[in-house]
């Protein structure tokens, strides 16, 4: 059994909201953003979604497949043999999934309860479980999202850039010359929602800002008094010249 006076710290987090925390001493991360859960699975996983990997339904499904016991057990001698070898340092173990509410939580406690069964306690943390929950849009609601149906390719658009994650097009009543839009393939309602997502659809909006000559506004807008009108989250690239004689924002509501 280990004798080492080190202590033991869990901590479940989502990738989507940052990094781990920083830490000095050993650490093991644990990745299991594409693993325990089926996104197929809507006919069981669509109840669970509001509950957190603390519920015992979420625990079990997590869990419940070959693989999820075997990466607990694997896990947890992983810590085992560092803590063996530390001093009075504390040994750290991350477990990351996408949002930090179900996998990560239900997987981080049952590596504390492996130890705990061999003699090992471990303090357990689940830095986002209480974050706001990010609901899956209806099917409906995207059929009738516009941005959903031109990145699907099935809403006509002047489409001036496609990659994986994200198209860029030309807007309907562009506010000046060369204005553009990039929109990100997943339909989240605006930049605030899914930090993963707005910073793919930035990093897109920075490349193409870059290869237009000339200055120019990058510009998110979220909720309607900043004049959102379309509910998915979207970047404007406009570029400006000196005399365009542009007021932000372009539709402004009188007092």
């Amino acid at each position: 059994m280990p004798t080492s006076a080190a202590p033991v710290r869990i901590t479940s987090y989502g990738a989507r909201w940052g990094a781990p925390p920083r830490h000095d001493a050993g650490a093991l991360v644990l990745d299991v953003r594409d693993r325990m859960w089926d996104p197929a699975d809507t006919a069981v996983t669509a109840s669970l979604v509001p509950l957190t990997g603390l519920d015992p339904a979420v625990r079990d499904y997590v869990l419940s497949g070959p693989d999820a016991r075997l990466t607990v057990e694997r896990t947890g001698r992983q810590v085992l043999a560092l803590h063996r070898a530390a001093a009075e340092e504390a040994v750290h173990l991350y477990v990351a999934c996408w949002y930090g509410r179900h996998r990560a939580p239900a997987v981080a406690r049952a590596v504390a309860d492996w130890l705990a069964e061999r003699g090992t306690a471990a303090e357990v943390e689940h830095r986002d479980i209480a974050r706001p929950l990010i609901h899956r849009e209806p099917a409906k609601q995207l059929e009738a999202c516009v941005f959903c149906r031109i990145a699907a390719g099935t809403a006509p658009a002047q489409l001036v850039r496609d990659w994986p994650d994200a198209v860029a097009i030309v807007p309907r009543r562009p506010v000046t010359p060369g204005h553009l839009l990039v929109v990100p393939r997943r339909h989240v309602r605006d930049a605030t929602t899914d930090p993963a997502v707005t910073a793919e659809v930035m990093q897109r909006a920075a490349e193409l800002g870059a290869e237009l000559a000339g200055d120019l506004n990058i510009i998110a807008a979220v909720g309607p008094a900043a004049t959102q009108t379309v509910f998915h989250a979207h970047v404007h690239l406009v570029p400006r010249r000196h005399s365009d004689g542009l007021s932000l924002p372009w539709n402004p509501q009188p007092l």
